[in-house]
């Protein structure tokens, strides 16, 4: 079933791939709403897509784009529900690998929202799951990818419209409502030597803190008339002594 996808595949992409297509660039932009594709070197799509303006040439977030002369306007002159239907179209046609039906990376049937999506991150390792060690850094090449899918104005654009959602933010507030946070019913214990922050207290140790404010311990207030700083007895600059200045000193100060 999939070679014979395969094989219709090259021919309709070899059809929509002619001269009149080549010219299409980031500089020779596609009018209106398009449907496109990206290629492998055989010939083959492995990704089909919807956007207008620099959408086909821009860094996707879960697929890799190919270099330019890859990439194929399949139809353009659309409106935004007339390519949404010509991608799902395709991606039904072609099939797609993450469900095995077809040749395709796509991880959804196309259209506003993603039908049928496929979550990003299925069969993937996450950190401290199997895969790379919870807490270990991010590999140079992992960094890299991230760092330019996230300087995109697409990302940017994406990210401010979702902050700025009534409907999400409402909805986020109405999930939390009621839950307790992690720090809910924790107090400080130490046994002398040492302090956690638990649930239950353990035998012996004793409830409280075993070093509060540990680096003010020695510190006694100091001001110059008009700022108050701590500093250890006997360290204080020049010109300031023992005690502070209250805010109706220094507002007087001030007007003078």
């Amino acid at each position: 079933m999939v070679k014979y996808i395969i094989k219709l595949s090259k021919i309709c992409i070899k059809i929509c791939y002619n001269e009149k297509m080549k010219h299409y660039s980031t500089i020779n932009l596609p009018s209106g709403y398009y449907v496109y594709a990206y290629l492998r070197k055989d010939g083959t799509p492995y990704y089909i897509g919807m956007g207008k303006g620099k959408r086909a040439w821009q860094v996707h977030e879960n697929i890799k784009r190919p270099p330019f002369e890859f990439i194929v306007i399949v139809e353009e002159l659309l409106t935004k529900t007339g390519a949404m239907a010509i991608e799902r179209r395709l991606i039904l046609w072609y099939g797609r690998k993450d469900i095995d039906t077809g040749i395709l990376r796509n991880r959804a049937d196309g259209g506003d929202g993603g039908m049928n999506k496929t979550s990003w991150n299925k069969g993937l390792k996450l950190p401290g799951q199997g895969g790379r060690k919870k807490g270990s850094k991010w590999s140079e090449e992992e960094r890299k990818v991230h760092e330019i899918v996230r300087g995109t104005e697409e990302y940017k654009n994406k990210m401010a419209e979702a902050y700025a959602d009534p409907v999400r933010n409402l909805r986020i507030s109405k999930s939390s409502k009621g839950k307790k946070g992690i720090a809910s019913g924790k107090s400080w214990y130490n046994n002398g030597k040492k302090e956690k922050y638990l649930d239950l207290q353990i035998e012996g140790w004793i409830k409280g803190r075993l070093y509060k404010n540990a680096g003010k311990i020695g510190l006694r207030w100091y001001n110059n008339g008009v700022v108050n700083k701590q500093f250890k007895e006997g360290k204080q600059p020049e010109g300031y002594i023992s005690g502070r200045v209250s805010k109706q000193q220094k507002q007087l100060t001030s007007t003078y």
